[in-house]
């Protein structure tokens, strides 16, 4: 018979020595957490930042701790690319330092792509499956029956584990658990979750990865504190708007075409080369780093294509800076030489082309200019990685992450670099621990397009400028990704965020909250994805009866509303809300008042709003994405209604007299006053008192009639002593009532009164 050799299977061969790449203190002390765990059974977390090194940790321990003592892994990720990272991790470190008790071990590669294996080929002999968890799935019996029937204990790790609360995910853990349990070996079954993403550990949020992870943490490490280190770079990102619009070749594109785009992460041909071509955009991108030479080199560029590569080569070296560029699918010893060259400092400027995105060791990168967009998440975070090596691990104290953004009118959603980075920048959201900066950020990247179209003299805004600038802030943000399908071999994570206002707030609290009852109409089983037809009519319910006047409701989208019913079907649980605690120290408007009242002008105006920009202890520049030109204007705008009121309908003018404000019990506030003023208060008594009024079945009753219902819609908190009466706003007098009933109690109080 003829045979062929593969490269999705075989066999690593030991090689005798210690591994090349020695462990940092932090990734030392997770092993030691991981030993100490290993004791007994477990399904708990690994979280280390990018950069931190999640991966050739977890591959030292269990090459050390399993493959070593004979015992079987398999390893599920949800792209190919992460499975691919595990495997080359795993191929760097078989060393005997490692594994002193085996010669080898076998590995299969399992995915949709196709240079890998499909799971009819696994044998009960494979040591280490790396697979995806889509692939696993559909072939899942012959994965039970190959492989897990054989084993007495399994040690199974989820690479980025905060997907892992989807069904598909859960229905695969499931599977090898029950398929142990079955032949009473309840203790062989142990799982490592792998994630760089924060999460929150307090048990009220009912945290999304405590359903799949009881043991929830077992080690983790911030960033913040990697970068003290030194083992990480402070990244500061900076975004430069091309004078690119692509909208006339997008327009010709259908909706097809265009989410090919982001499933394949790849340009069509012509926009490609448009891109590439353009002679100003290039003059940009150089010219910018000609400015800013001193603190950007040594810089590494990312390219579109090779003819843009070649296009950037040449202004550079038109310019006089000593560049070069290495492309993928050229001479590997050409490259090779070109980035030795770029180690040693003799080369400025390194542009490439689908290559040094992983696995090449650059310590010297200062900055990273990304000119080419991707709607792949792996791939930004790679390329951030880049320029993200500390001072202790032979790189730099600062690193600058320079995108270069073209004009896509929103068609496409491509990866943001500061946000990607930013969700793992946050601290874990634990008890004592503030997130207002985290929050303050993640809303500000959602409004910079608000603040840009009133920068836009050619766009009318003056209808959201009348607003109270203080109501145009949201009171909070939910925060959520979806593993989108595509056409592609793997689904592609999404981050969506559903900025929340004074005005939607309860809408949402009382949508997010009837998800459950809403979706009974539904038969998802073990799918999901919903139906266009599924999509619609949820969609429709939901608006109808959470949103009746969704028209006027400040910041309402539909594609808010449907992105967060496709959340709730793949994880059947609603997304995280983030609240902004610190809303009420962003009102412009009264420092506009202060500037106004005091007469400041001139040099005294200049100070008091540097003062103002420069206090590390204000919102102001996380607020408005450090872009102090967006403030400004913002502020010219609150200092012009109090000095040309009629402009925006404003009439209160003059100075206003000083007013010093009492100081009162919160208590003593309406339900409504304390949301404006402390909305982690307000979220506090609203869950006490909805869940002091619901069963273990999930019906809600009230108080009064004894009706009950799983929608929360049909309730509203109620005083049982009215506030009129000297009520206060405390648990113990705060009941829940069914809306017919509260109005007629209302009524029956006034009419005593």
């Amino acid at each position: 018979m003829k045979t062929v050799q593969v490269t999705y299977a075989g066999w690593i061969e030991v090689r005798r020595g210690e591994t090349p790449k020695e462990l940092y203190s932090h990734q030392n002390e997770a092993i030691k957490a991981l030993n100490k765990k290993n004791q007994f059974p477990f399904e708990g977390l690994l979280v280390l930042p990018t950069g931190g090194g999640k991966t050739l940790t977890a591959v030292h321990w269990l090459l050390r701790n399993f493959i070593n003592n004979k015992k079987k892994v398999l390893w599920i990720a949800h792209r190919h690319e992460l499975l691919e990272q595990a495997l080359e991790t795993l191929r760097l470190n078989t060393y005997s330092s490692l594994l002193s008790n085996v010669s080898g071990f076998r590995y299969r590669i399992i995915s949709g792509h196709p240079k890998h294996d499909i799971p009819v080929h696994i044998e009960p002999s494979d040591d280490i499956i790396i697979a995806s968890k889509d692939s696993l799935n559909s072939g899942l019996d012959y994965l039970l029956t190959n492989w897990v029937s054989h084993l007495q204990e399994v040690l199974l790790v989820v690479d980025e584990a905060h997907h892992a609360t989807a069904k598909t995910y859960r229905k695969l853990i499931n599977a090898v658990k029950d398929n142990l349990k079955e032949r009473s070996l309840d203790n062989g079954f142990k799982m490592l979750g792998l994630t760089a993403t924060p999460f929150r550990t307090d048990e009220s949020e009912k945290s999304l990865l405590k359903l799949v992870f009881p043991n929830d943490i077992i080690f983790s490490e911030h960033l913040r504190d990697l970068i003290a280190k030194g083992i990480l770079a402070e990244p500061i990102f900076e975004n430069i708007k091309t004078n690119i619009e692509i909208k006339q070749k997008l327009n010709a594109l259908n909706a097809r075409q265009i989410k090919n785009i982001e499933d394949f992460d790849r340009l069509p041909k012509d926009i490609a080369e448009e891109i590439a071509q353009s002679t100003e955009r290039n003059r940009q991108i150089v010219d910018h780093y000609i400015e800013n030479r001193e603190r950007y080199k040594p810089l590494l560029v990312f390219a579109i294509n090779v003819i843009h590569a070649v296009a950037l080569n040449k202004v550079f070296k038109d310019k006089g800076i000593n560049s070069d560029f290495i492309v993928a699918a050229v001479n590997a010893t050409d490259n090779k030489e070109k980035i030795q060259k770029f180690r040693n400092g003799e080369l400025e400027v390194l542009i490439n082309v689908e290559i040094l995105t992983e696995g090449i060791d650059l310590p010297n990168v200062q900055t990273v200019f990304l000119t080419r967009p991707t709607a792949s998440t792996i791939l930004m975070t790679q390329m951030i990685g880049r320029a993200l090596r500390g001072q202790k691990a032979g790189g730099t104290e600062k690193a600058y992450v320079v995108s270069f953004i073209d004009d896509w009118e929103n068609k496409i959603n491509w990866v943001n670099p500061e946000k990607l980075h930013f969700e793992e920048d946050a601290e874990f959201l634990v008890k004592g621990i503030p997130s207002s900066n985290r929050t303050a950020r993640l809303i500000s990247i959602e409004m910079i397009e608000e603040f840009a179209r009133i920068m836009d003299d050619s766009i009318d805004t003056n209808d959201w400028e009348k607003l109270d600038f203080l109501k145009r802030i949201p009171i909070g943000i939910y925060h959520f990704s979806i593993l989108e399908p595509s056409e592609g071999y793997e689904p592609n994570p999404r981050p969506y965020d559903v900025l929340l206002y004074d005005d939607t707030e309860e809408a949402y609290d009382n949508f997010v909250n009837d998800l459950k009852p809403l979706f009974q109409s539904i038969d998802l089983q073990n799918r999901e994805i919903l139906t266009e037809a599924e999509l619609e009519e949820l969609w429709q319910t939901a608006k109808q009866i959470s949103f009746p006047d969704y028209q006027t409701l400040l910041g309402y989208r539909d594609d808010d509303i449907k992105n967060i019913l496709r959340f709730y079907a793949q994880k059947q649980i609603p997304p995280a809300f983030l609240a902004f605690s610190e809303r009420r120290k962003c009102d412009l408007s009264i420092v506009a008042r202060y500037i106004y009242d005091n007469s400041l002008g001139g040099k005294a105006e200049a100070d008091y709003i540097k003062s103002l920009w420069n206090d590390e202890k204000s919102f102001w520049q996380v607020l408005f994405s450090y872009n102090k030109l967006y403030f400004m204007k913002q502020l010219a705008i609150e200092i012009m209604k109090i000095t040309d009121p009629e402009i925006y309908g404003n009439y209160v003018v003059g100075t206003i007299p000083n007013v010093i404000p009492d100081t009162v019990p919160i208590e003593k506030l309406t339900l409504c006053e304390i949301k404006e003023r402390d909305i982690l208060e307000y979220i506090k008594i609203k869950k006490a008192v909805f869940a002091k009024y619901t069963d273990a079945k999930g019906f809600i009753s009230c108080a009064i009639s004894g009706v009950k219902s799983q929608m929360r819609r049909d309730f509203q908190i109620d005083h049982i002593k009215p506030m009129s009466q000297g009520g206060l706003t405390i648990i113990d007098n705060l009941q829940l009532l069914t809306r017919k009933t509260h109005v007629e109690k209302t009524r029956r109080e006034n009419t005593r009164c």
